[in-house]
């Protein structure tokens, strides 16, 4: 992980007397800065603490590097644009900086229309500063069960509406959908809902099994790196060994050799040999949860910091919005526990060519 030195912040920091002298820079001087720092033959590195090998930032570091909204806008073109600004709305990379930056901060040759930062990311046709952005994503990122928007709201200073329309956001770009090959991978599933204990005896009346009430959530864990991929795939009953069955098969290829894949016991992971798959399995049933090299208990652990955030964050998740509250805990699960500049960078990264709507939020799915 490259050190910035706070070049990304807009400030060039010097010493003088023993105390900082904080000098201000344009945005341009900033993003070279970075790019050299990132470039430049034979720099040799400061020793890394554990907190910042594991990318690990407190508050007060975090407004250090962001003091204002020009840090932050620097910061996020570094990270979604890289060395050369492009097109939102067209993908050209023909664009220029407008001087006056309204209204906005770039204009496109080619479709001459006009862009930023924000254009083209689920961050477009937002008012929100992109520093709002960047601290939410922070603290969504530094609690290991989640923030609730009613949380959020109180730390943004902003209204209930608009924390949970920016939560449901930046969960959008937490979406990963890569597909595993030539690794060795855990796979389980998880039932989440409502337990029918502590229903109203009219609703238990018409339960006969406790799977209709609940939502089935497909997980996988990659052993080499740490990622996670996890989202519900069916509600009651249609959470077949079938359907189970079609996810493995897409979302794990069996190309070449070295794809290895454990499970428990479950039905739908059996005849995963047949598929190509170097397959082996645990059996919960009869209390057996690790065999050698065999075991679920890294994906298992997963599910744990799932149900918490469930039932002691958000309390209830709809099924309309399940996904993307998955997407939130597999991120934070793959990242570790960062939640710095690199962390926050990756969501940025993601960002681009998303876009979630209200409408799409409220009336789809």
């Amino acid at each position: 992980m490259v050190r910035y030195e706070y070049a990304h912040t807009g400030y060039d920091i010097n010493e003088e007397g023993g105390e900082d002298v904080l000098t201000k820079m344009n945005l341009e001087e900033t993003l070279e800065i970075m790019r050299l720092q990132q470039d430049a033959p034979g720099v040799v590195e400061k020793r890394q603490t554990k907190r910042e090998q594991q990318d690990i930032i407190g508050q007060a570091k975090f407004w250090k590097t962001f003091p204002d909204e020009r840090a932050a806008i620097a910061f996020a073109e570094k990270m979604i644009w890289g060395d050369t600004p492009w097109c939102g709305r067209c993908g050209g990379d023909n664009v220029y900086r407008v001087k006056s930056g309204k209204p906005m901060s770039h204009r496109c040759r080619d479709c001459k229309k006009y862009c930023s930062v924000r254009t083209g990311t689920v961050m477009a046709e937002t008012n929100l500063p992109v520093q709002t952005w960047l601290f939410a994503i922070y603290l969504m990122l530094t609690s290991r069960t989640g923030v609730s928007a009613n949380q959020l709201q109180k730390e943004l200073d902003i209204y209930y509406e608009a924390a949970w329309f920016l939560c449901h956001r930046i969960r959008e770009a937490m979406e990963d959908r890569t597909p595993f090959h030539e690794t060795t991978v855990e796979i389980d599933e998880a039932y989440l809902g409502s337990k029918k204990r502590w229903m109203h005896s009219n609703k238990k009346k018409t339960i006969n099994n406790w799977r209709e009430i609940k939502a089935v959530v497909f997980g996988i864990k990659d052993r080499e790196t740490g990622r996670v991929m996890a989202y519900p795939v069916a509600y009651g009953h249609d959470g077949d060994a079938d359907t189970l069955l079609e996810e493995v098969l897409t979302r794990v290829r069996p190309w070449g050799e070295g794809t290895t894949v454990y499970t428990d016991g479950h039905p739908a992971y059996r005849e995963l040999n047949n598929y190509g798959y170097d397959h082996d399995w645990v059996d919960h049933g009869i209390g057996e949860y690790v065999d050698g090299d065999v075991t679920t208990n890294g994906i298992e652990s997963f599910w744990t910091s799932v149900k918490r955030g469930h039932h002691g964050t958000y309390y209830f998740i709809s099924w309309k919005h399940l996904h993307r509250y998955i997407n939130e805990m597999a991120y934070r699960q793959s990242a570790g526990p960062g939640n710095g500049l690199e962390t926050i960078g990756g969501v940025l990264k993601n960002m681009r060519g998303k876009r979630l709507t209200y409408k799409k939020l409220t009336k789809g799915r």
